[in-house]
């Protein structure tokens, strides 16, 4: 008979380390998610005359600022459940929505030269969101 080592017992009440390794990441798409939101938050609350000139526009950015702030929910969500699989697969759904959003809306911004920075910036925090999401999936 061969003996295997077993894992030592955990106290009682700890988590086991996968758990912990997927909060990690939902933290991070939690804080990710939030800092997105507040872009576009404060671009809506410093472009306001946007609503009556160029509405379409406007709703385009609160359509972006709500998906940052479901993304959020989401992630929240995650720090503090337990993982299932719908709760990962919103996660990941909602990323690439906003990822894609973003990606979109940077494009666009750099084939008309204007936005500066700002567009690139919700740019690499969607990406970056998309792939903490899988990170937080997969672990």
């Amino acid at each position: 008979m061969s003996a295997e080592p077993s894992a030592p017992p955990r106290p009682a009440g700890a988590r086991p380390p996968e758990l912990v390794q997927s909060r990690r990441w939902y933290w991070a798409l939690l804080a990710i998610s939030l800092a997105g939101g507040l872009d576009v938050a404060q671009f809506l609350a410093t472009n306001r005359s946007m609503f009556n000139a160029a509405p379409d526009r406007a709703a385009g950015s609160v359509l972006g600022l709500l998906l940052w702030l479901m993304l959020a929910a989401v992630a929240g969500r995650g720090t503090t459940a337990l993982s299932s699989p719908r709760l990962a697969r919103g996660t990941v759904a909602v990323a690439g929505i906003v990822a894609a959003g973003s990606l979109g809306l940077a494009a666009v911004h750099a084939a008309a030269h204007v936005g500066g920075l700002r567009p690139a910036l919700g740019a690499v925090l969607g990406v970056a969101a998309l792939g903490i999401a899988v990170a937080a999936v997969r672990s």
